[in-house]
């Protein structure tokens, strides 16, 4: 199951599509090109016919496309590290240049409402949904003030969210700030059960 998005960013969703970033077995959602494929269609940046048009490609090439998931997995990386520690510069160099890429296969497409869009050119082939983010995250990092990227302090998360106001703690209150609630709340019961002991 692919994550849900919660970043308004394809860029920083795409991130999030690994959770525990600082954890030694973080959850991988990514795990083969077809899930590459797919969340790069839920995620608006290809249509359902290219979709199906670089799976069936995956299936005729398949160490061809492993490759392209290998790619896509450095970029995260790469994007992860730009956005939350800005200084790296050799990150966003590698950004960069896979978004320097992605512009040598852009197309302006007319018939994308509410006007016009860029689009990585189907010509791409198995690189398409790379290429895509690679896009996406370009545009992001030129266009983003990257202090307001926060990641979600949530255990075993790492999620990454705008955060212009500077008040957001959760990649959402519904699970990890929910979470962190409970923790505090049994925390509380055992400090009290422990002051109850020690006063009797």
């Amino acid at each position: 199951m692919l994550p849900v998005s919660i970043a308004n960013r394809p860029a920083l969703d795409f991130c999030n599509t690994r959770a525990g970033w600082d954890e030694d077995e973080p959850r991988e959602y990514l795990t083969s090109y077809a899930h590459l494929a797919l969340w790069t269609r839920e995620a608006g940046l290809i249509d359902a016919r290219s979709t199906e048009n670089v799976l069936a490609l995956a299936e005729q090439h398949p160490r061809a496309a492993d490759q392209q998931l290998d790619r896509a997995l450095a970029l995260r990386g790469a994007l992860y590290a730009s956005c939350t520690t800005p200084s790296a510069a050799g990150s966003l160099e590698s950004v960069a240049a896979e978004a320097r890429a992605a512009a040598s296969h852009a197309v302006l497409t007319t018939d994308a409402p509410p006007g016009r869009r860029w689009s990585i050119s189907e010509t791409a082939g198995l690189a398409r949904p790379v290429l895509e983010i690679a896009r996406e995250a370009g545009d992001l990092l030129a266009t983003t003030e990257l202090a307001q990227v926060k990641a979600c302090r949530g255990s075993d998360c790492g999620w990454l969210f705008l955060d212009p106001s500077g008040r957001r703690c959760w990649c959402t209150m519904e699970v990890c700030g929910n979470r962190a609630k409970a923790r505090r709340h049994a925390a509380r019961a055992r400090s009290a059960r422990s002051d109850t002991r020690g006063g009797a």
